[in-house]
């Protein structure tokens, strides 16, 4: 695993992780969740290696080493959109790297960075997968991006909010505030102690007015339709997923992708929660996730 970084369009040190390997058939590019780091994803760029893919995986603006540039849950001058210009730039430089072809996956909110940028529309990807993703707004969300925005025009941007906290509704009385992460306690205890993690990687007032201004336009069905058709989707999410609605938003998704014209593949994992990839049953997940990046790497 190689630490390094490049320097964004605004001036930000936008940091990574790459986990090459040699003749690699294709490469996955990873985009984290919020309020955690790509630091998490070496498992999972072990068995995307293991099976003779280059792995890549960015810090987001405000999160992990990238924080160091932009401050802890910030996003810098560029905002949301240059959240989008550092994973195509990532892009480009797996493509570089390896003159081979490009999935990108992404967890939570890199599920919601995906998704936008494939509508943008100025990335070459092979595919992409989208894991623990939020689908559209719920009813009654919209006055929430409008009061987030308004907090931030009257100089709120750069205060901290708790944006996770609701998650854990469902499963209380519990143990830890994240226990909607994982049924795994382990895998919650190394969030909970993560410094990089949770807690410690609260965002601001402007960073989530960014992210829902973007759920509220690419997870629409007029976003949605901006995704080309023919392109390869897989959808990964648990059956308790908060963030998912439980998967219904998910499904809601799926729908929209399907009616866009995409090639849609699902997987909706009975009683598993957020992480999927640190679930109880994340060996069967990164199979399934492996077998579709290789099939829709495989020539046709």
């Amino acid at each position: 695993m190689n630490q390094e970084s490049f320097e964004s369009t605004d001036g930000v040190e936008v940091h990574y992780r790459s986990w090459p390997v040699a003749s690699a058939r294709g490469s996955v590019v990873i985009a984290h969740g919020a309020s955690e780091h790509s630091g998490r994803y070496g498992r999972f760029a072990g068995a995307l290696n293991d099976a003779g893919l280059a792995a890549f995986a960015l810090d987001h603006r405000g999160h992990g080493a990238t924080a160091l540039s932009t401050g802890p849950g910030r996003l810098g001058d560029a905002g949301m959109q240059g959240v989008l210009d550092d994973l195509a730039h990532l892009v480009s430089i797996a493509a570089q790297r390896t003159g081979a072809p490009v999935v990108l996956f992404g967890h939570s909110m890199g599920s919601l960075f995906v998704q936008a940028l494939v509508e943008r529309g100025d990335c070459d990807l092979a595919g992409y997968v989208l894991s623990g993703s939020m689908g559209p707004l719920a009813e009654g969300m919209d006055e929430v991006v409008t009061a987030l925005g308004a907090a931030v025009d009257a100089g709120m941007g750069d205060e901290t909010l708790d944006v996770l906290g609701s998650f854990n509704d469902a499963f209380e009385p519990a143990r830890t505030p994240y226990d909607w992460l994982s049924r795994d306690v382990a895998e919650v205890d190394a969030y909970v102690d993560d410094p990089l993690c949770g807690d410690g990687t609260p965002l601001t007032h402007a960073y989530a007015a960014g992210m829902m201004a973007m759920i509220q336009d690419a997870m629409s069905g007029e976003g949605v339709a901006r995704t080309p058709a023919g392109t390869p989707v897989m959808l990964v999410t648990g059956t308790e997923d908060p963030v998912s609605g439980n998967s219904s938003q998910v499904r809601l998704l799926e729908e929209s992708l399907r009616s866009a014209g995409a090639e849609v593949t699902a997987r909706y994992y009975a009683g598993a929660r957020h992480e999927l990839l640190n679930e109880t049953n994340r060996d069967e997940v990164t199979a399934d996730i492996v077998d579709w990046v290789t099939t829709c790497l495989s020539p046709s």
